[in-house]
């Protein structure tokens, strides 16, 4: 699972979204709040056995850069949770230019297809085909919205 998070956040078309869950090497339960490219450290929750915590990344001390992957303790994605994989495929929409891709089980592989029914991968797990689909699309250039 580590290796296909850390594949995601190499993909060309990988941003950070607000809604997606994060694993760091000392906290496994980060919900990005706030990623909008402008402040400087995302607010982020913190769902531990004690206590919900409201915080940035700074004020909450963890070590490494958001959203940086490049740290010697990067954030990666989890791709258990199921808000991160619905942001992932609108990541793979995006990257596309096909708001109409979608990811299915054919009984034995999951497919990602577009919008003709054309194949753009296929792998053993959904969290699998979507990050392959991330890393084959075309040059990614953010749209403007």
């Amino acid at each position: 699972m580590k290796e296909i998070a850390e594949r995601a956040v190499r993909a060309k078309g990988w941003r950070w979204m607000e809604g997606m869950r994060a694993k760091h090497r000392y906290c496994d339960h980060i919900r990005i709040v706030t990623c909008d490219g402008e402040s400087p450290d995302p607010y982020i929750v913190i769902n531990d056995e004690e206590q919900v915590i409201l915080a940035t990344v700074d004020e909450y001390g963890i070590m490494g850069n958001f959203p940086n992957a490049e740290s010697a303790y990067p954030f990666l994605p989890d791709l258990t949770d199921p808000a991160t994989l619905g942001c992932l495929l609108a990541l793979v929409r995006d990257a596309h230019r096909d708001a109409y891709m979608a990811a299915g089980c054919d009984g034995e592989d999951w497919i990602v297809a577009d919008c003709d029914g054309f194949e753009v991968s296929r792998g053993r797990s959904e969290r699998e085909v979507l990050v392959k689909a991330l890393e084959v699309a075309p040059e990614y250039k953010e749209l403007e919205r």
